[in-house]
């Protein structure tokens, strides 16, 4: 079974670490504008973009993300994400609990990151889920 729709290109490295930089960049406008209460649409559109950027590149690099903790992070966020559009009042709070996750899971060890729920075991490849 084929598990990667995006083969390994060069400069991919340099591409996910420049979307990583404009989300970081797009999620503190973010959270200036909830702060602040005012609307700044271009960082929402930035951090919004760079995610999906992020997401797609991630994802279908290895299609097993779907089923790692590290993807199951980003449901979460995502479903906070929408929280913050049907409960403005605890956007902030929302916020920082994404900030958190990104933070933890980003630094978590690959014995958490590739976790599969799906498995109950850490997976890499389509290899590791044999046995």
């Amino acid at each position: 079974m084929k598990t990667a729709f995006i083969p390994n290109f060069t400069g991919k490295r340099w591409l996910k670490i420049s979307l990583r930089s404009l989300h970081i960049l797009g999620i503190a406008g973010v959270f200036s504008s909830v702060i602040t209460a005012t609307p700044m649409a271009f960082y929402w559109l930035l951090a919004i973009s760079s995610g999906v950027g992020l997401l797609v590149l991630e994802a279908f690099s290895n299609i097993l993300w779907f089923v790692q903790v590290r993807g199951l992070v980003i449901y979460i966020k995502l479903a906070l994400l929408s929280g913050t559009f049907y409960y403005p009042q605890w956007a902030w709070h929302l916020l920082v609990v994404m900030i958190l996750l990104s933070g933890v899971i980003s630094h978590a060890p690959s014995s958490v990151r590739y976790f599969s729920f799906l498995h109950f075991k850490k997976i890499k490849s389509i290899d590791d889920i044999k046995g």
